[in-house]
């Protein structure tokens, strides 16, 4: 797993420059502080911060942690750190402990925990992210082996001006792997790549040059040359009609029978009502993962959702209201009924007010009570469920009656039988 990357270096600038609009005294100053190597300062600043919930600073703790950067290095107070970070969505955090699971760097190496990470961060459009997502599924690791995709993913990152994402595009054409083969297109994201002076991509693109015919090189040179970041990268749909369009293929249609759900109650004393959802299953635990949204979910975000079994609780840098359980309704069978639920994942957020949200683990009959659990939890089966349950100021009622999907996601609950 030596060809997975993290941010690295890059990171430091990038994490100041993202954190300057958020308007939380100390994290710019800690950063900046990080950034000139005053680690002290850094510590200073950003650890009464982290203690106070803010996700920037328990990123940037959790890498000075993971790397002894003005601390010892303890890899399980790192883990500490970026957790938090990454339960609240932090990309970067996301990122990190997506690297962390899949080179077993301080925990028990875990695939599948590594693609639903990066799955998350790459949602976000973290470039790095995309790109080690991509690495996974051409290898087949923590998911099935699907090249088109990694294609799909390598494309995202290329796009935002990832390097090793652009080569890896110029790779796939060159092989056609999980699109046609195409010299043209090869030739022309090789010398995307190769802007910079990279020595792998001036060679591979050279060697393709040899093969191409005055009129192809032409083709393939202009195709390089009109190239600029964030536009779609030779061979994509958006800049011509090539052999490997069917990569991109529209999301499945949604099923005849629609999806009903509702979830009413209490976040710390703050009202709420959702009527929208979506649904993950992961098929190994028998598991599943319900998002109740205050307003539509997108069919991009739903599919995103079936594969990380993860919902942001900001859209568009606007918090939104959400519950998400994650339970076993079979208790690791896969018929469901009441009495197999023991314990459910719950975790909310409240447009009006974040700090209402709560990350619990609710044991039944302490906190809830299953009402009703019937269907069968494997692809393609409708699940029908109502659960309420009361904790401290918070209550809740949920109610039902989804399609598990057909893809399995990447990660989810664990269940024993």
């Amino acid at each position: 797993m030596s060809d997975l990357f993290r941010h690295g270096t890059l990171l430091i600038v990038v994490g100041a420059t993202l954190c300057c609009g958020s308007g939380i005294a100390g994290v710019t100053e800690g950063n900046d502080a990080f950034v000139k190597g005053d680690y002290v300062t850094a510590l200073k600043e950003l650890r009464p911060l982290a203690e106070r919930g803010n996700a920037k600073a328990q990123y940037r703790l959790g890498r000075m942690y993971e790397f002894g950067q003005g601390v010892a290095v303890d890899k399980a107070q790192a883990l500490v750190w970026l957790r938090r970070s990454a339960a609240q969505g932090d990309s970067e955090a996301q990122l990190e402990l997506g690297v962390i699971y899949a080179t077993g760097d301080g925990v028990k190496q875990d695939d599948k925990m590594a693609v639903a990470l990066f799955q998350k961060a790459a949602t976000q459009g973290e470039a790095t992210a995309q790109y080690n997502l991509g690495l996974m599924y051409a290898k087949g690791n923590g998911v099935q082996k699907d090249y088109p995709q990694a294609v799909a993913w390598f494309r995202k990152a290329a796009e935002q001006g990832d390097v090793r994402a652009q080569f890896k595009m110029g790779v796939v054409y060159a092989n056609g792997e999980g699109v046609g083969q195409d010299d043209v297109l090869a030739f022309a994201n090789y010398a995307i790549a190769a802007r910079d002076g990279n020595a792998e991509a001036l060679a591979q693109r050279d060697g393709i040059g040899k093969r191409l015919k005055p009129a192809r090189m032409r083709q393939a040179q202009a195709l390089a040359a009109d190239w600029q970041v964030g536009k779609p990268m030779p061979g994509s749909p958006a800049t011509a009609a090539s052999k490997d369009q069917a990569i991109v293929a529209a999301p499945p249609p949604a099923p005849a029978r629609p999806n009903k759900c509702s979830a009413t109650g209490t976040m710390e004393g703050e009202k709420f009502t959702a009527s929208n959802c979506a649904v993950s299953l992961y098929g190994d635990q028998h598991s599943v993962a319900i998002w109740f949204n205050e307003d539509p979910i997108s069919p991009p975000e739903a599919e995103s959702f079936q594969i990380s079994s993860y919902a942001d609780g900001a859209q568009g840098g606007k918090q939104r209201t959400l519950v998400q359980i994650m339970f076993c309704p079979g208790g690791g069978a896969t018929t469901a009924s009441p009495s197999a639920v023991k314990s459910i994942d719950l975790n909310t957020n409240h447009a009006k007010s974040p700090l209402a949200g709560i990350q619990w683990v609710v044991e039944s009959p302490k906190d809830f009570k299953v009402e009703k659990m019937t269907g069968e939890v494997k692809p393609g089966a409708m699940l029908t469920g109502r659960i309420v349950g009361n904790r401290s100021k918070t209550s809740w009622n949920l109610e039902f009656d989804v399609r598990l999907p057909q893809k399995d996601a990447a990660a989810g609950m664990a269940c024993s039988k």
